[in-house]
């Protein structure tokens, strides 16, 4: 190893030039910068106005003549979109951009597998539009970042253009290069000692990859380890990726270690869980191969997410841990009884129960850990029935006083005149809609990302303008579910505080079934909102009805 190069600093142009592959490994996480990331990017480069800039540190493993990143891959990824968007701009403005071609928009620098179609295609092509049929997260974020650094390049004159070029090139950088899979588990390891921002997971990825370089006797074994547990670390990423907007890494990762090990999702409760066991190699080679099998149960539940009773969790939100019970599920592969269905289902209401009171205790976690355990007398039917317990009583006794817990959403509806919360009502008044569709076949909304697009609007405005309430109509009816509407943000937006007579138009304009009721309207007094009260308070106690459950 005397000979071979540690250490050099150079410039990205020269790292470009020098080098025939320059690889991200497989078991690296995919394009993860967002806004914020490429705005700091483009930011910092405007800022040194041609001025020696300095990247930051690169360590590469090397291997024969191929380079893969260990530290650096989002820059270097970055780096390749922004030169790209320049090159862009250049030849719409008639300059050469063959040495922008040539160095950085070649088969030299691959992404991951799974998004190189798409990388190459935005970046060696820009043959793309926002329509393209991406399948991973990680690859609307390349076309993303593209598009904004093309959007925001675009207003510079060719001359600063060229400046920032100049620096992005000649920026300087360290690089640093290790030749062996044990050195790369050192160098995790030294990273994470230094205080670098890594990930939960991360941060125990490079643990327990170190660990197996620590407690191994043979070097070539340790290699062989490291190596199994890098193609299994591949296939979690790519999961994790797959469930995006969905489950979190951190989501999964605290799920797993307390499902599986009874320990919280952090470095501190690994490290002692690790520190007690015998055959150290082998609990690490578990650890990845059962959350390998996790993560695939969170991409079975989001693969079959337009089943209504899945994709209605995702809408009424978290307020207890029902994704643990649906990952045990899952895990199990006890998903196609009735029983399952009405699991679904109960956990939908005491979620939407758990949104109408100050309620912090969640024993869901403890009904999962017994249903995932094979040695406990516990099966489907006893998770249905403690679910199904505290759907209708609560998880603790003093809850459903007076049966409280048990009419907690009738007496909402009944004895409440204020429902403009967001997170309550929204849910309600999004079923209320796909209840009508259903009846005029006309299709359920069952798609997150557009239940998302949507917020609350009064249809008798809140401040209107050039009309004054009376005390008892804004204690009464103008927050009351019969005077809420759904609406996207533009639409809000559009329709503002406009009276009921001026939003006519627009109510005629906006496809929501619900929206028949208030169309057919001339006016909007306290008897219609009492009218249009009765009929969404009537279908939310039928909706969460359990009774016959």
């Amino acid at each position: 190893m005397e000979n071979e190069e540690r250490q050099s600093a150079q410039s990205i142009q020269e790292l470009y030039k020098t080098s025939e592959n320059i690889r991200i490994p497989a078991y690296q996480r995919a394009f993860s910068w967002e806004d914020k990331h490429c705005i700091q990017y483009l930011s910092d480069l405007i800022e040194q106005k041609g001025k020696i800039y300095y990247l930051g540190q690169f360590i590469f493993e090397k291997d024969g003549n191929t380079l893969f990143i260990i530290d650096g891959q989002q820059r270097l990824t970055t780096t390749v979109l922004f030169l790209s968007a320049i090159a862009k701009i250049l030849i719409l403005n008639g300059e050469d951009t063959k040495s922008i071609r040539e160095t950085y928009l070649t088969d030299v620098f691959k992404t991951i597998d799974d998004d190189q179609v798409i990388f190459k295609k935005v970046t060696q092509k820009h043959l793309f539009s926002s329509l393209d049929d991406t399948e991973t997260i990680s690859q609307k974020r390349i076309i993303k970042a593209f598009t904004y650094f093309e959007t925001e390049l675009s207003k510079l004159d060719i001359g600063t253009l060229k400046e920032i070029q100049w620096t992005l090139e000649n920026a300087v950088i360290s690089t640093y290069f290790i030749y062996s899979k044990i050195e790369a588990t050192q160098i995790f390891e030294y990273q994470n000692n230094r205080g670098k921002g890594l990930s939960r997971f991360e941060v125990i990825k490079a643990y327990l990859m170190h660990q197996v370089y620590v407690q191994s006797n043979d070097p070539n074994q340790a290699i062989i380890h490291i190596t199994e547990i890098q193609s299994l670390i591949s296939k979690t990423y790519r999961q994790i990726e797959a469930v995006e907007g969905y489950f979190t890494e951190n989501e999964l990762l605290d799920n797993y270690c307390n499902l599986f090990f009874n320990i919280g999702g952090n470095i501190d409760g690994v490290r002692e869980k690790l520190n007690k066991e015998i055959d150290k190699i082998a609990w690490i080679n578990l650890f990845f191969e059962n959350f390998v099998e996790l993560t695939h149960s969170a991409k079975s539940i989001v693969r079959h997410k337009d089943k209504p009773g899945i994709i209605n969790l995702f809408f009424v939100g978290n307020e207890v841990n029902w994704k643990l019970v649906l990952l045990t599920l899952f895990y199990r592969g006890e998903t196609s009884s009735e029983t399952f269905n009405r699991i679904l289902k109960l956990l939908e209401v005491l979620c939407f129960k758990l949104k109408l009171g100050d309620f912090r205790t969640d024993y869901l976690p403890r009904y999962a850990k017994k249903y995932f355990n094979p040695n406990e007398d516990y099966n489907i039917e006893t998770l249905y029935k403690d679910i199904r317990n505290a759907t209708e009583n609560g998880f603790k006794d003093y809850w459903n006083n007076k049966d409280y817990f048990k009419n907690i959403i009738s007496n909402y509806f009944d004895n409440q005149n204020y429902h403009y919360h967001r997170n309550r009502i929204k849910f309600v008044l999004w079923q209320y809609e796909n209840s009508l569709r259903i009846i005029n076949h006309s299709g359920t909304l069952l798609d997150e990302e557009l239940y998302d697009c949507f917020t609350i609007e009064h249809i008798k405005p809140q401040n209107p303008d050039k009309i004054v309430y009376t005390e008892d109509f804004i204690k009464n009816y103008l927050h009351k579910a019969g005077n809420m509407a759904l609406l996207t943000l533009i639409q809000n937006i559009i329709f503002g505080n406009k009276s009921f007579e001026g939003k006519s138009e627009l109510f005629q304009n906006t496809a929501l079934s619900s929206y028949t009721e208030i169309r057919k309207e001339t006016k909007w007094t306290e008897t219609e909102i009492d009218e249009r009260h009765k009929r969404i308070s009537d279908f939310a106690k039928d909706y969460f009805d359990i009774s016959m459950m």
